[in-house]
């Protein structure tokens, strides 16, 4: 699974999952034992004092997960919404807490990011991670940010002088476009961005939306950062001039 499809997901409390850990990118686990839950009073005076079955209760989940990586080991928590569930067997009623995650903290990282990649484009991207569960549309927009810090990298100017010989701040469609022709195809990609950002600011981000934008960006970075196809390269050399694997 990735960490998209956790978002506005339903799940059990006992039902166990693992993602990214965002301390070590290793993974991390549910841990049900050190995960807690917190009726809303209005829930909990229903059933202790109207006489309302455990089923109304429902409130805030805290949530634990711990990674797995032995050198790691660290803890991230994430906060939700639940409701309980009757289910009628034979002999006493069981009840269980479905949930809908509204945050990680840390965030936990929604794509891989090179190690190269420059560290102010680095903490937008960490900034955008944070309100993806709650709102794809301030997630979005932070990835424009994000792609507004990665052209200042690239040495896309954000000004120009006008005729007038004033400074003229360049819109973000104008800077993708002052991209060399050998950066072609991050120019298609950043411009999709780009439009999946401006739908951000003035409606509301799906999902999937957000998904795409953020595999587009994962893309360009890898095309720009990246060590995939270097490595790649290397091995195919290694075996053509060894002749094996």
């Amino acid at each position: 699974m990735t960490p998209f499809d956790f978002i506005n997901t339903e799940r059990y409390r006992s039902e166990s999952f693992s993602t990214t850990c965002p301390h070590c990118a290793g993974t991390t686990i549910y841990r049900e034992d050190q995960t807690k839950l917190y009726p809303s009073n209005a829930s909990w005076v229903a059933v202790n004092y109207a006489g309302e079955d455990h089923d109304a209760l429902r409130g805030l989940i805290f949530g634990a997960c711990q990674c797995a990586n032995r050198d790691c080991q660290e803890h991230t928590h994430f906060v939700g919404k639940y409701v309980t569930e009757s289910h009628d067997e034979e002999g006493p009623t069981v009840y269980s807490q479905r949930y809908t995650i509204s945050c990680f903290f840390p965030p936990i990282p929604l794509i891989r990011i090179p190690l190269k990649t420059p560290a102010k484009v680095q903490a937008l991207l960490g900034r955008s991670f944070a309100p993806a569960f709650m709102d794809q549309s301030a997630s979005g927009n932070l990835l424009r940010s994000a792609i507004e810090s990665l052209l200042t990298d690239l040495k896309v100017p954000r000004f120009v002088i006008s005729k007038k010989r004033k400074k003229q701040r360049l819109t973000l469609h104008d800077r993708i476009l002052r991209l060399p022709p050998s950066r072609k195809d991050q120019m298609e990609k950043l411009l999709a961005i780009k439009w999946i950002g401006n739908f951000a600011s003035h409606d509301t981000l799906s999902v999937n939306g957000l998904r795409t934008a953020f595999e587009i960006v994962e893309s360009v970075l890898e095309d720009i950062y990246g060590t995939k196809k270097l490595e790649m390269m290397r091995s195919v050399k290694r075996i053509n001039r060894r002749k094996k694997p």
